[in-house]
């Protein structure tokens, strides 16, 4: 099972657009750094730079720039944790 990581720290959000009906959020940061458990509606997370784990119940996985983005279902937990420094990631979602 992946657990939640008690001490990750929240990174920074660089900007948020929104096109259509979609928000855009792009984060940057450092190993340790990311979006702590939380949960909230379907959305996307995708890797520019760097690498991140996404940890769900169940679930780990390592995504970087060459991966595909991850769907995140609607009202389970996850969270981002940033792997290496410099990484930057965008999620998506309504």
């Amino acid at each position: 099972m992946a657990e939640p990581n008690p001490d990750l720290k929240p990174c920074q959000v660089d900007y948020i657009f929104e096109y259509g009906e979609k928000n855009f959020i792009r984060y940057s940061g450092n190993r340790g750094e990311g979006l702590p458990k939380h949960s909230h509606g379907e959305h996307f997370v995708m890797v520019a730079l760097g690498k991140v784990c996404v940890r769900k119940e169940n679930i780990y996985k390592e995504l970087s720039a060459d991966d595909l983005p991850v769907v995140l279902a609607a009202n389970e937990w996850h969270e981002i944790e940033i792997l290496e420094d410099n990484t930057v990631f965008i999620n998506s979602g309504k």
